[in-house]
């Protein structure tokens, strides 16, 4: 509804806003096509607006001591201006995990809510078989960095510090590393279209090394890039051993040639 393209129905991947699914234009059930039908039905709300003052301190924190992505600052600048929203946190799915509450057994958690608290969640449980203090982990000092694709960044600074503040812990996320999209051969990644590039595949054909030096340069830090196999079998041939290799082999020829094979002092 806001820029024309298509969207799931909480977010738009295209312009980044967060949607009403009943704000959708032209609405489409993903599994069967057809047009979904609306019904009232009773959920658990997250009053976020009552954390609007203290998640634009947050930002503000954040944006002064530079520990966010730009585009992380902007979009979060974005949604604080347009004012956060008190959203469902429940929904009614066959799959998920149960509210604890009795009487709405049938209701299950929101993905993304218990997708970011599994970062608290996980850390209670490694603790425990660690025989840790959970404080000592999560505590005023602590220093975090939350790496992701700029469309989880509302939900990592919105959200998730919203949460966090809500039951009173300490340790906010410190430092947003979001990513600009990944391509792969100028479309979109879908493992469920097969379209992507598979881990154990691209190892068992070529180094490690390579793969992160191509990953490296051409990290979608500030603009989207794309992953196509020509340019990354260029990176390894062209610049790691064409490039780097011959300086490397140069060096230590002129080493083995003049100095008996030993690096001089400087």
């Amino acid at each position: 509804p806001n820029c024309g393209a298509k969207a799931r129905g909480d977010q738009c991947d295209n312009c980044s806003t967060i949607l009403d699914p009943l704000d959708l234009i032209d609405k489409r059930c993903k599994i069967c096509g057809n047009e979904p039908i609306i019904r009232e039905t009773e959920h658990f709300y997250f009053t976020f607006s009552q954390f609007q003052e203290r998640l634009e301190t947050y930002l503000a924190e954040a944006k002064a001591e530079k520990r966010w992505r730009d585009n992380a600052l902007g979009l979060t600048e974005r949604y604080l201006a347009e004012g956060v929203p008190d959203r469902a946190v429940t929904r009614d799915l066959p799959n998920g995990i149960d509210v604890p509450v009795p009487g709405f057994e049938g209701k299950k958690i929101y993905v993304w809510i218990e997708a970011v608290a599994g970062y608290l969640t996980a850390s209670i449980e490694w603790a425990k078989q660690h025989q840790i203090a959970i404080e000592d982990l999560w505590n005023e000092e602590t220093i975090s960095y939350y790496v992701h694709g700029k469309d989880n960044i509302p939900f990592h600074t919105v959200i998730w510090p919203a949460i966090l503040i809500g039951i009173g812990a300490k340790a906010l996320p410190t430092h947003i590393v979001s990513n600009e999209y990944l391509t792969l051969e100028k479309r979109k990644l879908s493992t469920s279209q097969n379209w992507a590039v598979w881990v154990p595949y691209i190892l068992s054909r070529y180094d490690a090394d390579s793969i992160r030096y191509f990953l490296t340069m051409n990290a979608p830090e500030n603009r989207d890039t794309d992953f196509s196999w020509r340019e990354f079998i260029y990176s390894h041939n062209g610049e790691l051993l064409g490039a780097y290799g011959n300086f490397v082999n140069r060096t230590l020829k002129f080493l083995e040639k003049s100095f008996d094979r030993q690096v001089p002092h400087a």
